[in-house]
Formats: C-alpha cells, sequence, structure tokens
C-alpha cells in the first residue's frame, strides 16, 4: 500500500514540505524496539484485537513493528446498530511505527512523512476483518485525499488467532501476503513471538531500526503526537 504514497511522494518538491519538519528521529536496536515504541492498551484505547506491538513478519518493505496506539477508534453505528469501528492512524507518526535503518528505510519514511501518509481503518464489529485506505495529502493546504479501495488498490486484514493477523495486497490483480504477529502484549509484556522476530532480524541482518519523535512539547504523551496535526 506504501508504494503508491511513494510514486505520488517521489513527484513532489522537498522544498514544498518543509514546513513539516517538525520531526528528529532515533536509532535503536531492534531489541529494545519495544522501549521506544508505545503498545498499544486499555490506556491508549486500543481495541483488545489489535493491542501490543506487531512484527510485519513477510512484509517486503522496509519497516518491522507497528502499534495501533495512535488510532483512536470510532463505531460505525447503522441504524441505531454498532456495525463496526473506523479510526486514522498517522503512519509517519512518533510511537506507533519502526523503519529500517538503511536506504529503503529512510526513503520510505521520508516520503510517507511528505505525503502525510495516514492510513484509514475500518473494522467489522467484532474486530475479526477489516480494510485499510491510505489516505494521503498532495499538498499544503489541501484537503487529505483517500485511495480508495478497488481493482487497482485493496488492503485487507483478517484475524488468525488472537496474536495474527493475515495482511492482503492486491495492486492490479497482483496478490501478496504477510503476517501481522504480537509480540508485546497492551500489558506490555513480550510474547514467544518476540524471539521469532529477534530470530528473523539476525537472518536479514538488520543492524538497527530508525523512528521517528516528534520536536513539539508533548507533557501528556498522547498519540497521535502534536507534529501529526501539522
Amino acid at each position: 500500500m506504501k508504494t503508491l504514497a511513494i510514486l505520488m511522494g517521489l513527484t513532489l518538491s522537498t522544498s514544498v514540505f518543509a514546513n513539516q519538519n517538525q520531526y528528529t528521529y532515533k536509532i535503536v536496536p531492534h531489541e529494545e524496539i519495544d522501549q521506544y515504541l508505545v503498545p498499544g492498551s486499555d490506556a491508549t484505547g486500543t481495541p483488545e484485537a489489535l493491542q501490543g506491538l506487531w512484527w510485519l513478519d513477510g512484509n517486503p518493505v522496509h519497516d518491522e513493528v507497528i502499534s495501533f496506539a495512535g488510532a483512536q477508534f470510532q463505531p460505525i453505528e447503522e441504524a441505531g446498530k454498532v456495525v463496526g469501528y473506523e479510526a486514522f492512524l498517522p503512519v509517519y507518526d512518533e510511537g506507533v511505527w519502526s523503519w529500517h535503518n538503511d536506504v529503503g528505510g529512510w526513503r520510505g519514511y521520508i516520503v510517507a512523512r511528505k505525503v502525510r501518509l495516514t492510513y484509514h481503518l475500518v473494522f467489522d464489529a467484532n474486530f475479526t476483518s477489516g480494510d485499510i485506505t491510505p489516505v494521503v495529502k498532495l499538498l499544503p493546504g489541501q484537503e487529505p485525499v483517500e485511495i480508495p479501495q478497488s481493482f487497482f488498490a485493496s488492503f485487507t486484514m483478517d484475524l488468525v488467532n488472537n496474536n495474527e493477523w493475515s495482511r492482503d495486497t492486491a495492486v492490479l490483480g497482483s496478490k501478496s501476503n504477510y503476517r501481522f504477529r504480537r509480540i508485546v502484549d497492551g500489558e506490555g509484556t513480550r510474547l514467544p513471538n518476540f524471539e521469532d522476530y529477534l530470530a528473523n532480524i539476525k537472518v536479514e541482518n538488520l543492524k538497527s531500526a530508525m523512528i521517528p519523535v516528534c520536536t513539539l512539547p508533548n507533557p501528556t504523551g498522547q498519540l497521535p503526537s502534536p507534529c501529526a496535526a501539522l
């Protein structure tokens, strides 16, 4: 899904987005990633099925661990009945995403930040399946633009078990799949998948991760950060 945003972002000049550079960065060991990202929890209002930290096992893009802590879910109602939940998650914000500390990781993050890449998450009422719609902001002052689900691009999540989601992507009819595996639970406790994640990092020979940090004051630590609102 990031491919669409990257393609659009590569057509935009860096100078246009100079006023958005409100982030600095930290380089951290993969072994300590749970000390720098914010696990989704009851405190962050994250639904139980999405709490904790998630390893993107098999993800072809240069990011590795994510959190849904920055997504503020709201009910979707039809005829007075809750039929689902939706939220917006700023991919480029602090506390919720880690990127490989390599050329691909930095390139992916910089473009995500430039276009303010945000995921519009829509789940069913039981959090067993969901759709992900990328939202981008092409120019300062313009309204965000959604890239709707269609034959050209479709991104879904389906629950496999309590600690695993199947992530399916279809772009121009070409399909791919990888897994979200929970490595840390909503209380911050490492799960057995954490060791599998570290083993995979060694196989891929990834030395460290990059995470963005908002430079604006945020005394409560609430997510999304103040930088994401600009």
